[in-house]
């Protein structure tokens, strides 16, 4: 304020040393403030200019505005012909509620050379920023006005120096008021733009807005989805009017539970303060919301869309609303919801190769129902057969009922033994109590070293053996009871890798191929003495006389096992013999479970099992 006090009084004193050589002022002389119009809080730049007669060596602009409609931000002489003529002394100041003044002095300071502003017309002297701070209804003229005697301390009048001499409204100085003219802006809007990806990949969405009622500072953006059929993976600002602005605060948060996501951007947020906005525009890209659909939908299912909303009050703590910052205002703005489109994806190609598993005759029965007691060991063998392709590797993930205990696996007689495989690894978890249940992972590269001789597993119409898991039947598993094997994808056994079901052919991974998975039956065990081949409970001559006439006139017995008095697999004559050489010529005591206690066999064979009430089942 004081510096202004001095500049008052210097600028009839700074000018007098260029006054002898300039004649007599004209009267018809004037200063201009421009008008122009803005839509909503953008701000507008007014000129001053002046006409003048005489040459003019400095100037004091005095202009007050409506504080209830416009602030005054800035005062310049930028690009002004009074920059041009290179004034050595300007001194400006705002004037916060009132208004803004503006002191020149032309030639201020030694050599004084005389530095002045022809005479001319409408030449502009100064430039004033005007920044509305009311968005108005209707059309709404704010004035901006020169006072004398009013702003600044002492008081300053409106006045050119010419010749030495000011020259004042009082005096013949035409002073004529502008109007900055408020227009409503159009509405401001956020819009979810509707996408559509296919459903096994993330798409993008973007966030527009359209913000007329002047530059943005920041703005907020809640918006939910439906967590059943998308989730929300990322927010960004990547490609954005935002980025390219330099927001320096940015806040995205992807919310728990699938509630949506927010985000918050102040553009000018740290030093310097360099006043980053976004300009008034329309459909303006300020964000990516990034999703990606929960299912892949497979043509020719039909495609599913989902809403995505701008909510108020409901994400976040502190809950948050949809807001644009405009001249340190916070503005509602219409919501434009939008949609997502899950869209179905080709089907894969299906490979004719298939996994099954079941028991180790498979290839002989094609049954893959594996029969075993409560209690006893069983194998669990896996097969493929692709006739088209050949394989370079195997990767098998498998869901195992827990009443098998699983405790190791085996390529045992199958071909990759004798195609020397160089790569297998197998994972058993036995814990049901992890969260995932039973699993059995394996991996299997026949040409895993060095010299790299590409070795294959050959073409097969049929099964062929890739390995056999062992398990064991829980003891106290009921008879007539499945215990399922499945294949299953993306297992990761007692590890962190999740494993899925796969070929290589070709350096390819397929997983899109028939697989078959089989049970363990659990079947009751055989209980019988060696001998009773009538299933009478006891063994004499009448069990002889049944070993002939199954043989040979067609006799069905309950317990093949049972007839076969010398344990050698297989029922014939030679069992009749053992018996009666046993029974009558002290021949030896038919094998165990003997001819006196009820047992089971204790060695295996091919006789099926037996079929009367004798079992152990628990």
């Amino acid at each position: 304020m004081n510096f202004l006090k001095r500049m008052a009084r210097a600028v009839p004193m700074a000018v007098a040393t260029t006054c002898l050589f300039l004649g007599s002022v004209s009267a018809q002389q004037s200063l201009t403030v421009g008008s122009d119009s803005t839509l909503g809080l953008s701000p507008r730049t007014l000129p001053v200019t002046m006409t003048s007669t005489a040459p003019t060596e400095g100037f004091v602009l005095a202009i007050a505005f409506d504080n209830s409609l416009v602030t005054i931000d800035d005062v310049s002489i930028a690009g002004s012909v009074t920059a041009s003529v290179g004034a050595e002394l300007v001194v400006s100041e705002i004037l916060p509620n009132q208004g803004a003044t503006l002191g020149v002095v032309l030639d201020a300071g030694a050599p004084f050379d005389a530095q002045m502003i022809p005479a001319g017309a409408d030449q502009l002297l100064a430039s004033i920023t005007v920044t509305p701070i009311t968005i108005v209804a209707l059309a709404t003229d704010a004035a901006l006005t020169f006072v004398d005697g009013t702003l600044n301390s002492p008081p300053l009048d409106n006045l050119l120096v010419q010749g030495g001499q000011s020259v004042r409204a009082s005096n013949g100085l035409g002073l004529n008021n502008g109007i900055l003219t408020l227009l409503p802006p159009p509405p401001d809007a956020l819009r979810i733009e509707s996408a559509s990806f296919p459903s096994n990949s993330q798409g993008n969405v973007r966030i527009l807005m359209s913000n007329q009622s002047g530059p943005v500072q920041g703005y907020v953006l809640a918006i939910t989805h439906n967590s059943a059929v998308l989730t929300l993976e990322a927010i960004t600002l990547t490609g954005t009017v935002a980025e390219v602005a330099g927001a320096e605060l940015v806040v995205p948060q992807v919310l728990p539970n699938g509630a949506g996501g927010t985000l918050g951007v102040v553009l000018d947020f740290q030093s310097p303060f360099g006043g980053q906005v976004i300009a008034p525009g329309a459909l303006q890209h300020v964000a990516n919301f990034v999703y990606s659909c929960n299912a892949e939908i497979i043509d020719p299912a039909p495609s599913t869309t989902t809403d995505l909303t701008f909510v108020d009050g409901v994400l976040s703590n502190p809950p948050l609303e949809n807001v644009i910052v405009v001249g340190g205002q916070s503005l509602h703005p219409g919501l434009e919801h939008g949609t997502f489109t899950c869209l179905p994806i080709p089907p894969p190609p299906v490979e004719n190769t298939e996994f099954v598993c079941g028991p180790a005759n498979l290839p002989l029965t094609g049954d893959s129902t594996i029969e075993g007691v409560a209690g006893s060991e069983v194998e669990i063998c896996f097969y493929y057969q692709d006739e088209d392709d050949n394989l370079q590797g195997f990767q098998i993930a498998a869901c195992v009922d827990c009443n098998l205990t699983m405790t190791d696996f085996s390529l045992g007689t199958s071909i990759l033994v004798d195609l020397q495989t160089e790569f297998v690894s197998f994972d058993i978890d036995n814990d049901p109590n992890d969260g995932d249940g039973c699993e059995f992972v394996a991996g299997i590269l026949l040409d895993a070293l060095p010299p790299f001789e590409n070795q294959t597993a050959p073409q097969s119409a049929e099964p062929l053996l890739i390995g056999c898991l062992t398990a064991t039947i829980s003891p106290n598993t009921p008879c007539n009871v499945d215990l399922p094997v499945l294949f299953c994808d993306f297992i990761n056994g007692t590890g962190n890798v999740p494993i899925e079901n796969i070929v290589v052919i070709d350096f390819e991974s397929i997983q899109s191929f028939e697989k078959t998975g089989c049970v363990v039956r659990v079947v009751p065990d055989d209980i019988f003495q060696r001998g009773d081949c009538n299933s009478d409970d006891k063994v004499n001559l009448a069990d002889a006389a049944t070993v002939l006439g199954q043989q040979f006139l067609g006799i069905q017995v309950l317990c093949a096992d049972a007839c076969d008095s010398n344990d050698d697999g297989s029922i014939n004559l030679a069992d009749s013999v053992f018996l009666l050489n046993y029974l009558f010529k002290f021949g030896p005591t038919p094998p165990a479970p003997g001819p006196v206690n009820d047992g089971s066999d204790p060695t295996s064979d091919l006789l099926p099992f037996c079929v009367s009430n004798d079992s152990n089942c628990p």
